[in-house]
């Protein structure tokens, strides 16, 4: 029967695969199949647990009966007749109805990459690869014990001088106190929760020293203690619990820990919102209690609008419905010493201090403020079509201006982030203020690559420039921190560095005519980005699928470039000096002018909406746009290659990947 032309495009059956016959996308089976009488199966993401039509008709059906029931309970839902009503009514309708792709996103523009028939026919399966699940390094480790007290001591100090700068959701002096207890006493009649605190705080302190060949027991091993001590009753301690989650939360950065990093921080948030946090206090509170309280919020928030937007997922709050300030600009010391002297946080705030230097919140407060921004970002460029009836005509004017307004406040951002003359770690270097700057507008510049109107499917010429000065830079200096092992490697840090590359590899694919400098630069950029890569693939061995993806393209627009006489195929200086980044990298930049900040961005001319043509046929190999109906994700036998790709890199870099259980087994209760 022909079907509903809401449901999406099916892939080609297997048997009209095999025929090179056409497939049409007629429930519950196709025309073909129907003639023949044959079972009409495609197979499933993995490449070889076949489906039926049949089956995916049930599910359809089901879909679309659950959404029928959802409608009427959003429809039932109390109307004060009000314009914010009205408001969340559409806002609850469009987040719970949204489709499984979102436009938006930072990668669908990128599908005339992976619809080149050329590239597909010589790699039929590396994208399928992509769903099979990597054996776990983790899986491996045991339980660590108590390291000595002089061993444990210089990880503490790490954690200290590194995860806490950036991330100062415990006290000092609860750091401290756990060491105290934990180690100068009898370590059995330690409590638990001090020894969960302790395993944790050696987990996150020993990673780059395990990393580094300075310590020999995997902060794993520490994890795995720390769960041990992990009670039931962990929700039920207040402003310790979501200190407690936020421990476990950010080492999952680093290693798997069997749980969504996005799941984990919606609970934060809603104990936050539980115990009031989001909003100022009703009863009058100690200085450093509430400057505590206003820590942990923050850094819900922070971690929250990092893995949402990873993920393209709700956001576990508002930011309308924040109404709690930021920490006052203090250290631990200053508002120790003020009880009883100032009765208010803010009020100390305006107070007259002396203080020579930082304080060491200066670095969590650039975090906090770079994570407003992308929550703007993420609010503006996360749907396709305008939410409050303009007209489709001004459609890229609106983009355009947001798009320059984001990247103004996204440059005003770097200009205001402070200088340290000795750092103390890499979140106290300006290189890494770069990254955070540079990855943003590559994400920001990509999610108007996807939104605004296309000419023959190909984005704005003026936009593809900017995503190719953006990604080209976030490749450099990712490189370079990795390369001198400032930075160490995260599942996240490998997204950012595959869609850089990516993103380089789509502006030479569709970009006809790209001056001589342009390539060269590109392509040093890329060799770069392939070294690198397969030096994270070495250290993550579940990230090897997308290694091979990248390798796989970059082989396939570098020989079509050299056959079009394009690029010589010989490596400029700056990619062979790729072999020095393992050598230590200590300079570090100081002050930055308007004027530099521009020059940051490399010999670039800056683009302007009007300033370069639209993008036009002459891509590479002189191929035609590629026609909307072929975009359809369906049409490749691999079903929804980029939106599966980059669902799968969230999922990777901060979702629940397969292998470690823990969490689900009901060995922990959450």
């Amino acid at each position: 029967m022909p079907v509903d032309s809401r449901f999406p495009r099916l892939p080609a059956c297997h048997a009209c695969y095999t025929k090179k016959v056409k497939c049409d996308n007629n429930r519950p089976k196709c025309a073909p199949c129907v003639r023949s009488g044959a079972e009409c199966i495609t197979l499933g993401l993995d490449g070889h647990q076949p489906v039926s039509r049949g089956y995916i008709t049930d599910l359809e059906q089901k879909v679309r009966s659950l959404q029928s029931n959802l409608q009427d309970a959003i429809d039932d839902l109390p109307d004060d007749g009000g314009d914010s009503s009205r408001k969340r009514r559409n806002s609850t309708r469009s987040t719970y109805s949204s489709p499984n792709f979102t436009e938006g996103a930072g990668l669908s523009f990128m599908r005339p990459l992976f619809s080149d028939p050329g590239w597909r026919a010589h790699n039929p399966t590396i994208l399928q690869n992509l769903s099979r699940s990597a054996r776990l390094a983790e899986a491996t480790v045991t339980p660590n014990g108590l390291p000595s007290a002089e061993d444990a001591r210089v990880i503490f100090d790490k954690y200290l001088n590194g995860s806490h700068v950036l991330n100062p959701f415990l006290l000092r002096r609860e750091v401290e106190d756990v060491y105290q207890r934990v180690f100068s006493g009898n370590e059995s009649q330690s409590a638990s929760h001090d020894l969960f605190r302790a395993f944790m705080l050696l987990a996150t302190g020993s990673i780059q020293s395990y990393r580094r060949g300075s310590h020999q027991w995997h902060p794993y091993g520490y994890f795995l203690s720390a769960m041990q001590h992990f009670k039931s009753d962990f929700l039920s301690r207040g402003i310790q619990s979501i200190q407690d989650l936020l421990l476990v939360g950010r080492f999952g950065i680093y290693h798997h820990i069997g749980t969504s990093i996005w799941e984990l921080t919606q609970l934060c948030i809603r104990l936050c919102i539980e115990q009031g946090l989001h909003k100022p206090p009703t009863t009058r509170k100690g200085l450093l209690q509430e400057q505590l309280e206003r820590r942990v919020f923050w850094e819900c928030y922070v971690i929250d609008r990092y893995s949402s937007i990873t993920l393209d997922r709700p956001l576990a709050i508002s930011d309308r419905d924040i109404r709690v300030l930021l920490p006052v600009d203090a250290n631990d010391e200053e508002l120790e010493a003020a009880e009883g002297t100032i009765s208010d946080l803010d009020l100390f705030q305006v107070s007259p201090q002396i203080r020579s230097g930082h304080s060491e919140l200066t670095v969590f407060f650039t975090s906090v403020r770079h994570r407003q921004i992308t929550s703007k970002i993420h609010s503006l460029f996360q749907s396709k079509g305008p939410s409050d009836g303009a007209p489709s005509v001004t459609a890229t004017g609106r983009i355009y201006a947001n798009l320059y307004r984001l990247l103004d406040e996204l440059d005003n951002w770097r200009r205001s982030n402070p200088v340290f003359e000795n750092p103390r770690c890499l979140y106290e270097t300006q290189d890494w203020f770069d990254l955070r700057w540079m990855r943003e507008r590559l994400i920001l510049v990509r999610k108007a690559m996807d939104l605004v109107p296309k000419r023959g499917n190909i984005p704005p010429r003026d936009l593809l420039s900017l995503c190719l000065q953006n990604a080209t830079k976030v490749i450099t200096v990712y490189c370079r921190l990795y390369g001198s092992q400032q930075m160490t490697y995260t599942r996240s840090y490998f997204q950012t560095l595959f869609t850089a590359g990516l993103s380089v590899l789509f502006y030479l694919s569709v970009t006809p005519d790209p001056d001589s400098g342009t390539v060269d630069q590109a392509m040093d950029a890329l060799a770069q980005c392939e070294q690198g890569l397969k030096e994270l693939g070495d250290d993550l061995p579940d990230a090897a699928q997308y290694v091979a993806v990248y390798e796989a393209l970059y082989r396939h627009i570098s020989h079509k470039l050299r056959q079009n006489g394009r690029w010589s195929g010989l490596a400029s200086a700056n990619v062979n000096s790729y072999t020095q980044l393992h050598s230590h990298h200590n300079a570090v930049e100081n002050g930055i002018s308007h004027t530099q900040l521009s020059g940051m961005l490399g010999e670039w001319p800056l683009p302007t909406p009007n300033s370069l043509p639209a993008g036009t046929d002459d891509s590479i190999g002189s191929q035609p746009p590629v026609p909307e109906e072929l975009l359809s994700f369906g049409t490749l036998f691999w079903d929804d290659t980029v939106w599966n790709m980059e669902a799968g890199l969230g999922e990777y870099a901060y979702g629940n990947p397969h292998g470690i259980p823990a969490w689900d087994d009901g060995t922990f209760p959450l």
